[in-house]
């Protein structure tokens, strides 16, 4: 009987012992923090058409009969890279506005001539729909190649009387992407 008072009583001390580590089992040892970040899609303009020269070359004042004439269409583009397939993009085109409202102001030494960019639907196109100056536009979603391409046509516009001499504007395009 001795023994098995002695065993009761080891058992009840082994039994607190581990009652005891399960507790502290049950203690905060370790704190976790999770982070992370959801990021809007986005893409990249590729280099090599994200600062561009234009040139719409020369045309003799004839070839602009009235107010409104346009000439030398020239087709350009900008591509975008590395986009993710859905993304909506949006653009704006910003720039000095002359009297009409998608001419593009001249600072060269000719009068009475802009630059109007053109939304071609096609590259190498050489007509379009006019691109409203710092206005949003919608130019769709980007399919499963992670690209997209976005073609334009810049050309001389006749604003009135139109005298001889050097072209020259610039313009900002920024794209959203949603």
């Amino acid at each position: 009987m001795r023994k098995i008072l002695m065993l009761l009583a080891a058992s009840a001390v082994i039994a607190a012992m581990g009652a005891g580590s399960a507790g502290s089992a049950l203690a905060a040892d370790a704190n976790l923090k999770f982070t992370g970040l959801i990021t809007q899609p986005s893409c990249t303009v590729d280099s090599s058409t994200a600062n561009q020269t234009i040139s719409l070359g020369s045309a003799p004042i004839m070839n602009f009969p009235a107010i409104g004439s346009t000439g030398n269409p020239t087709a350009f583009s900008l591509n975008l890279l590395n986009c993710s397939p859905g993304t909506a993009v949006t653009m704006s085109v910003a720039g000095t506005i002359d009297t009409a409202a998608s001419v593009l102001q001249n600072t060269g030494t000719a009068t009475q001539v802009g630059v109007q960019i053109l939304k071609a639907a096609s590259v190498g196109a050489t007509t379009g729909t006019p691109v409203t100056l710092n206005s949003t536009s919608s130019l769709g979603t980007v399919d499963n190649t992670n690209t997209m391409t976005v073609p334009f046509v810049a050309q001389f516009y006749r604003l009135g009387t139109l005298t001889a001499g050097s072209v020259t504007t610039t313009a900002t395009v920024n794209f959203t992407y949603n």
